[in-house]
């Protein structure tokens, strides 16, 4: 077969592949070409830069060569088309610029030429070739906006919306299952259940001798669906409650103390951080006799909703801005503003933060530093300010596309910059002292001067590249728990500031 395939053979080919639906496919209903559709329309409407449907089409479709190298795809005189081994499978002319249902429409087309002609291709599952399809394509944007298949998608919305269960952890124990951990605000949360209890059924089957995992199987099971536990008392009589699995978000919050001074810990924000946090903060910052001051720890915490780290701002600021997104889709910018009451009733704050403090944990981290509100300490953090919206497919995966990024309350941009701590320990225990004292004496923090020469503009390559060198990014150590503890000391203990008892490299 030579030549430009026919219109009639083309079409038939394209109906082929839109019309199988493979076993392993999340939603069988789905086809490329609706996938593609839906794909390159949300990208036209809501990346936060235009994007070049043309470009975007013809990278998408080198996809298929990573699978089958004779396959080539090309643009020349007004026309896209595929070739493999010198002749052309077929071609189509090039839609207008802002058509993104019509390239669609062609990519797939095209796919299923290449699929017809290549056995490589027609092996692959349909899911396969969509991802090779946006793998490609989105490469030539910006890191963050990318294609997440259908099962790797659920697991993600488990991570920040959670899953159906109670919010208890079993252990296996001989005489019946202990439990372990106790999810706040699960069910069995509500039901006051307590870590060290022990369950010895679970509807009507006896846990003795089971191990985790038949554990975990028995307290699974779909939302609103009714579980019985018969619980042994510690007098040793039984009780049987029965509670209703609902969706159960992962905890995100803890505390410690160190020295008398709390130090809450923020791992990522899920749908339920904000309550959680309150709920911790109002514990501890109101304890008799009241501890010297707060830590929020969010070191290695890469993000997650950022409306959660909006509303944990917001529980410590009762007025100014908290951050500014700005993006070409109407819905993509706008001004967040604190307005509440401060629940830690003006205690003294630190923010704990290194390399590994990425995007939702840099908001509260920038508002609560530019508010005035609080001293961060540590290292340089990650500088992701770009925003993503979550867009799903009809294949049930998802695009995350970068739709708004996101400035301080001084007005500089979080991407590529991160939060420049007042207090900086990566370089060393002196430089952490000397800040320290600085602080101490009133003295504006090194990191305002930066600041506000970034506010509201690009910074230049030169510019990134002092910001973030005046305190290197790494990983958090002991020195950032000692440079708080320096930070909230007594006056009446002296000028000397201690020495930590140890500190990471």
């Amino acid at each position: 077969m030579g030549g430009v395939r026919s219109l009639g053979l083309g079409l038939l080919a394209v109906l082929a592949l839109l019309g199988r639906a493979e076993a392993t496919a999340a939603d069988p209903r789905a086809t490329v070409g609706s996938v593609l559709r839906a794909g390159l329309s949300a990208l036209a409407e809501r990346h936060v830069e235009a994007v070049d449907l043309a470009d975007l089409t013809l990278a998408g479709l080198r996809g298929l060569s990573l699978t089958d190298r004779r396959i080539v795809p090309a643009l020349t005189g007004g026309m896209i088309e595929l070739r493999a081994d010198g002749r052309t499978l077929d071609r189509v002319p090039a839609p207008p610029r802002d058509a993104p249902s019509s390239w669609a429409e062609a990519a797939a087309r095209l796919i299923a030429a290449g699929t017809a002609a290549s056995p490589v291709l027609a092996r692959q599952p349909r899911e396969a070739l969509v991802r090779a399809f946006f793998d490609e394509a989105l490469a030539t944007l910006d890191p963050y906006t990318r294609y997440v298949p259908a099962e790797e998608a659920r697991l993600g919305r488990s991570r920040r919306l959670g899953e159906s269960g109670l919010g208890l952890e079993l252990a296996p124990d001989p005489a019946g299952a202990r439990i372990v951990r106790v999810i706040d605000d699960g069910p069995a949360w509500a039901a006051g259940l307590r870590p060290g209890e022990r369950v010895v059924a679970i509807d009507g089957r006896a846990t003795a001798r089971l191990d985790r995992e038949a554990l975990d199987r028995l307290l699974e099971g779909a939302e609103s669906a009714p579980v019985a536990l018969t619980l042994r008392r510690e007098d040793g009589r039984s009780e049987t409650i029965v509670l209703v699995r609902a969706m159960v978000a992962p905890e995100t919050v803890s505390v410690d103390w160190s020295s008398a001074l709390p130090v809450v810990r923020i791992s990522a924000f899920n749908r339920l951080t904000d309550r959680r946090l309150a709920r911790a903060v109002v514990e501890a910052a109101h304890r008799d006799p009241a501890p010297p001051g707060l830590v929020l720890d969010l070191r290695g915490n890469r993000g997650g909703l950022l409306r959660q780290a909006i509303a944990a701002a917001d529980l410590f600021l009762t007025g100014g801005v908290i951050a500014t997104a700005r993006g070409r889709h109407p819905d993509a910018s706008r001004i967040h503003r604190a307005g509440g009451a401060d629940i830690a009733g003006g205690l003294g704050l630190a923010v704990l933060v290194d390399g590994a403090t990425a995007s939702s944990a840099e908001v509260l981290a920038a508002a609560l530093q530019d508010n005035g509100r609080a001293v961060v300490i540590g290292s340089v953090t990650t500088g992701k300010g770009l925003i993503q919206t979550v867009v799903t497919l009809p294949d049930e995966g998802e695009l995350h596309i970068t739709w708004s990024s996101l400035h301080a309350p001084s007005g500089y941009p979080l991407q590529g910059l991160g939060v420049l701590p007042t207090i900086c320990t990566s370089r060393g225990v002196e430089v952490a002292r000397r800040a320290v004292v600085e602080r101490r004496r009133g003295r504006p923090p090194a990191a305002a001067a930066p600041r506000g020469a970034t506010a509201d503009r690009a910074p230049a390559a030169e510019e990134i590249a002092a910001w973030r060198g005046a305190c290197p990014p790494a990983e958090g150590g002991a020195l950032d728990i000692a440079a708080a503890l320096w930070l909230f000391r007594s006056p009446d203990e002296g000028t000397s500031l201690p020495a930590p008892a140890r500190t990471d490299p």
